[in-house]
């Protein structure tokens, strides 16, 4: 077997160690347990350890100190089995044993050698294993540990009646000791912070999964007030917007023929330039109905040049139908409505909060798109106003639109260089 192959069997066993007893809890509980565990292994690795070094000196002169370091070995590897008692069973199981165990190697070697001071490695392992918000009962069994400890100094013999150590045995057993505490106390450190640092890790990545989503649902400035003020109420009065309705010409009839895959890919292709444009040109996409692409401009932040911003994208979405077709073969048109005037912004709903905006600005760019023509940007003569002498306009005349009855309306004119506008139908100009 390789070392990376001896390593990873070696890790694998680690962790399926550490999880034992708790993969019925999760969260806080669920990382408690596992440093419960991995606390509980480092014992047992420290404990064997000493266990076959004294082995290795002298066998049967350290016979009684051995097989007490290996019976508590075993007692500390069984702390897994204790979770099922309750949350504070395994760590309570594994202090109380730990302490009984320095206590007994004290015993055997004599204080001189040291063992003693593996309770120094207490104050440690008792915040990992008992959690910090247990603040009374960790000074509580601290209390016992350092009462043990000094019982152990002060009544302990300091020379072992059970077995012959040398002098230099005992001094290197005694700094042994103290090291391995030190050292215990330093992997305690080093894992808890970096349990710590996972899960800050985790948090800051959802933290930002959830801002990127708030995001995505209204603009910026509007998601920095929903955080200051959670509960506070975000309506605000806009006297000067451009709204822009587009629409997919004959989109119910490709939708009752095409599979669900293939359709969602489809308004996702569009969608998704239509959200690009919206972005270069500094409008805010407000949402999808269906078919339909709502983007306004002016808002949540003002700008003078509001209606122009939308009138460039709105060409920008005629080049990228053009696109469209030439991928599917076949022509994909839409409709395209402007209208300029005042309306009102705000964030509705409770579970599901979202950035919408309403007014009769809003109900006639609807019906400048849903009056207009397949590959035309219809506009309003307030729209046409607002959007000034930088673009050209074909005038349409006076058509009688739902709900707002006779309104002077205009296209915008294709840009020459770009994507060449079908001609207009004999109902284009009809009153």
């Amino acid at each position: 077997m390789s070392a990376n192959s001896l390593a990873a069997r070696l890790q694998g066993i680690v962790a399926s160690y550490v999880k034992t007893g708790v993969s019925s809890v999760d969260g806080k509980r669920r990382r408690g347990r596992e440093i419960v565990n991995f606390v509980a292994l480092a014992t047992v690795v420290s404990n064997t350890g000493f266990a076959i070094l004294f082995s290795l000196l002298d066998f049967r002169g350290f016979l009684p100190f051995v097989l007490t370091l290996l019976f508590f070995s075993l007692v500390w590897l069984a702390t897994p089995l204790l979770h099922r008692f309750g949350e504070l069973a395994a760590g309570t199981y594994l202090w109380a044993t730990a302490m009984a165990g320095d206590a007994a190697y004290a015993w055997i070697a004599g204080t001189d050698a040291g063992f003693q001071y593996f309770l120094l490695a207490g104050p440690a392992t008792l915040v990992m294993v008992m959690g910090s918000r247990r603040l009374k009962l960790v000074a509580f069994y601290f209390s016992i540990l350092l009462l043990v400890f000094a019982a152990i100094e002060l009544t302990f013999p300091a020379k072992s009646a059970y077995m012959t150590m040398s002098e230099g045995m005992t001094t290197f057993s005694f700094l042994l000791s103290v090291c391995m505490s030190a050292a215990f106390n330093l992997l305690a450190a080093l894992y808890t912070f970096r349990r710590a640092e996972e899960y800050e890790d985790a948090f800051e990545a959802e933290h930002e999964r959830s801002e990127k989503l708030l995001l995505n649902l209204m603009p910026a400035s509007i998601a920095e007030r929903l955080k200051h003020d959670p509960d506070g109420l975000i309506a605000d009065d806009l006297p000067s917007v451009t709204i822009l309705f587009a629409d997919i010409v004959g989109f119910t009839a490709r939708a009752a023929a095409l599979p669900a895959g293939r359709l969602v890919r489809f308004l996702n292709r569009i969608f998704l330039e239509f959200d690009r444009l919206a972005e270069e040109h500094g409008l805010e996409k407000i949402k999808t109905i269906g078919d339909a692409y709502m983007v306004a401009g002016g808002m949540p932040e003002p700008r003078p040049d509001h209606a122009g911003a939308v009138a460039a994208m709105a060409l920008d979405m005629l080049d990228v139908m053009r696109k469209v077709s030439e991928e599917y073969g076949e022509d994909v048109a839409v409709r395209i409505g402007i209208h300029s005037g005042p309306a009102v912004a705000g964030v509705i709903g409770e579970r599901k909060q979202f950035y919408d905006v309403w007014g009769d600005t809003v109900n006639v760019a609807a019906r400048m798109e849903s009056h207009g023509e397949p590959g035309w940007i219809q506009v309003s003569a307030e729209a046409r106003q607002a959007i000034g002498p930088a673009f050209g306009f074909v005038e349409r005349g006076i058509v009688e639109v739902k709900g707002k009855g006779p309104m002077e309306l205009f296209f915008l004119a294709p840009r020459t260089d770009g994507f060449a506008a079908p001609p207009l139908g004999p109902s284009a100009f009809a009153p």
